[in-house]
């Protein structure tokens, strides 16, 4: 598929100066106005510490329209309207389960199609690429919705485990060899930047 869109997979969202100020520049740029904020996996949705944190960030950056959206409680929404779709972090398996049944990733694709910006945080990485097992082995999220199937959006073919830590190492090391594939250890620090089919580490 020709994407010329843009992904920042993150931990922490904008909360490290040069994840920001490159957003910031990008989107810029592009004079984007309209971001949509997704809760879903987030504790207590839109007053969430965190989702706030991200509405104050994305308002510093200068967008003029700025909405929250729930999958699990928000019914069926269509993100077209928007430049910038912002995937907060928190329950990898309930963000999986809800996107999934809103067809989430015909949104994500008709976005980066459009030349638009997708930001995931934490859970909001990993859905978007080949597989979520991760989260079901390492430093697990509880399974609250009892889902069976790991398989990601495949949107990308990036697996990111989020958090990273050196305590982590070991474990990731065994995931990968034993998976046969190569996870992108991200700190919190840290965002990968994907753009054009090539991958930039941002530190």
């Amino acid at each position: 598929m020709n994407k010329s869109g843009i992904i920042f997979l993150t931990s922490t969202g904008l909360s490290s100066k040069n994840v920001y100020d490159k957003f910031k520049e990008i989107a810029n740029s592009k004079g984007f106005k309209k971001v949509v904020i997704i809760t879903t996996a987030s504790l207590d949705k839109e007053n969430n510490q965190y989702s706030q944190l991200a509405l104050s960030q994305l308002k510093s950056v200068g967008f003029d329209v700025l909405d929250f959206y729930d999958f699990e409680n928000d019914g069926l929404k269509y993100l077209s309207q928007y430049d910038v779709i912002y995937v907060c972090g928190g329950n990898t398996f309930k963000l999986m389960k809800f996107a999934r049944e809103m067809n989430f990733d015909k949104e994500v694709e008709s976005l980066l199609k459009r030349g638009g910006i997708y930001i995931g945080v934490s859970a909001g990485s990993l859905i978007i690429g080949p597989s979520i097992q991760i989260a079901n082995e390492i430093h697990p999220d509880v399974n609250e919705v009892g889902l069976a199937d790991f398989k990601g959006f495949n949107i990308i073919d990036l697996i990111v485990f989020p958090h990273y830590s050196s305590e982590f190492g070991e474990e990731i090391k065994s995931f990968e060899s034993k998976n046969n594939i190569k996870v992108e250890r991200l700190t919190n620090s840290q965002a990968i930047l994907v753009k054009d089919g090539k991958k930039t580490l941002i530190e």
